[in-house]
């Protein structure tokens, strides 16, 4: 994957499709490919099934769509060390998501990384079991 830009290495995992699909939806796949080393969190496709009702509504406005995925995009590498320093990250929306590490486990604003520090041509990859969404959304 490293020779990938980060939107493909991630459109070539099927389990991450729907995440994928909101990225091209929300119109940000040019916005996004256009950034230099940025890291992606992309929600596993189970993870949308968890979302309550009136979330998976919201999904269907581009506004609110193009909120949430943003707050899946951070203008910088996410490394490793961060998780175990407590991180606070500016996300591409303009909030702030915390990065913690306990024992062998990384989390993201509370939702488990299943896998991470996956590196591209243009950034990071962290797949996570859960939908982050933004503060007041």
């Amino acid at each position: 994957m490293s020779s990938q830009q980060a939107l493909a290495a991630a459109a070539a995992n099927p389990q991450l499709s729907v995440f994928t699909a909101a990225i091209h939806a929300a119109g940000l796949d040019k916005t996004l490919a256009s950034r230099r080393m940025f890291t992606l969190i992309i929600p596993v496709n189970t993870a949308f099934a968890s979302l309550s009702r009136t979330t998976l509504i919201r999904l269907h406005s581009a506004g609110a769509l193009k909120k949430i995925v943003s707050y899946h995009a951070v203008d910088a590498r996410i490394f490793p060390a961060q998780f175990a320093r407590g991180a606070s990250l500016r996300t591409v929306e303009g909030s702030a998501l915390r990065v913690s590490r306990s024992g062998s486990t990384y989390k993201i604003n509370g939702a488990m990384v299943l896998c991470g520090y996956i590196r591209t041509a243009s950034g990071t990859l962290y797949v996570i079991n859960k939908v982050l969404l933004p503060p007041g959304g």
